[in-house]
């Protein structure tokens, strides 16, 4: 097959319905994205289901609603090549020798207190803020995403059993012009899987990043869920039953929807925050969108896991981590 063989319409959306079967499995696949308008002081959370759209799309169509003119939404700097070479290589990194922390690891003691809707924890940094972080990080040599995700990382190890062990993280990755569906804000998400020790730098996470991207894992991924359109919903579900049920298992998503400033939407004063779903298996899930030049944070966790109070820990060491000289003001 040609490499660009991959890129046409495609139907039905195989994505969209691993996502039903998620949720007929037991799972929330609601996005949450939180909007806090001028004078406000707490978001007002809105829900969008994971298989009508990818966290770009339901945040475009949000914007769009709202009546922003925005763009057909940016294509993958990451583009899909060849079929055999990612699938070999994403089997063979799967079977390397290496001891990682697992689903065990964060769920052999679970909280006991009362969950409710266990809403994000959040933080949003000021215009001079951001920049001091997005110079950072080009002092540093990384990009936002590899330094957010090492002060992560950092921020939940202690709320696992064995926190010196190497962590996996899911990483989604956009597939918009590798894939094409009639809609651009459908699922065009696939992802990769790194996996991070407590001494790695910004740098190393970013050298992992990109080798995945290189080896086209993200094409792998997205291969394996096309098997998809060979099984029923109910086979689906049976499937991700029995593979949660396993010990290996990342420790939950990591997404950023990127920039987005006043020349892609309208000028406005409202601050926008986003966290993608916590699925079973996992601990926690976590998101950042810049919008208009303010960076916002965002993490859940997964009930019975951990607490409202755990999640905004979380966040305080988020935010200290990434912002030292920064004054923490955690909401």
């Amino acid at each position: 097959m040609m490499p660009g063989a991959l890129r046409k319409t495609c139907k039905p959306n195989t994505a969209s319905r691993w996502f039903r079967a998620s949720e007929a499995s037991g799972d929330d696949m609601s996005i949450l994205y939180g909007r806090i308008t001028a004078g406000s002081k707490t978001p007002e959370w809105i829900r969008i289901p994971h298989s009508d759209c990818d966290g770009i799309g339901g945040f475009a169509r949000l914007l769009r609603d709202g009546g922003a003119e925005i763009p057909l939404l940016p294509e993958t700097n990451n583009p899909c090549r060849d079929i055999i070479a990612p699938l070999w290589k994403l089997w063979r990194n799967s079977h390397a020798k290496e001891v990682c922390a697992n689903r065990h690891d964060w769920e052999q003691h679970p909280h006991t207190g009362i969950h409710g809707a266990m809403l994000p924890a959040w933080h949003i940094f000021s215009e001079v803020e951001t920049a001091d972080i997005i110079s950072n990080c080009r002092q540093r040599g990384v990009s936002l995403n590899s330094f957010l995700l090492k002060h992560l990382d950092q921020a939940i190890r202690r709320s696992t059993l064995r926190p010196l062990l190497r962590i996996p993280w899911m990483i989604p990755v956009n597939l918009r012009g590798d894939i094409r569906y009639p809609v651009d804000t459908e699922n065009h998400v696939s992802c990769v899987e790194p996996c991070i020790s407590t001494d790695d730098t910004e740098q190393d996470i970013q050298r992992q990043i990109r080798r995945r991207l290189e080896d086209g894992e993200h094409r792998a991924n997205h291969l394996l869920l096309g098997l998809g359109a060979l099984l029923t919903h109910t086979a689906m579900v049976k499937y991700l039953t029995r593979d949660r049920a396993k010990p290996e298992g990342n420790i939950g998503a990591f997404s950023n929807l990127g920039a987005w400033d006043a020349k892609v939407s309208n000028p406005s004063s409202d601050s926008w925050l986003f966290c993608p779903p916590v699925v079973k298996g996992q601990l926690l899930g976590a998101g950042c969108v810049t919008f208009q030049n303010r960076l916002g944070l965002a993490i859940r966790a997964r009930p019975g896991l951990a607490s409202a109070d755990t999640a905004a820990c979380w966040m305080l060491r988020w935010v200290e981590g990434t912002s030292a000289r920064i004054p923490s003001q955690s909401s």
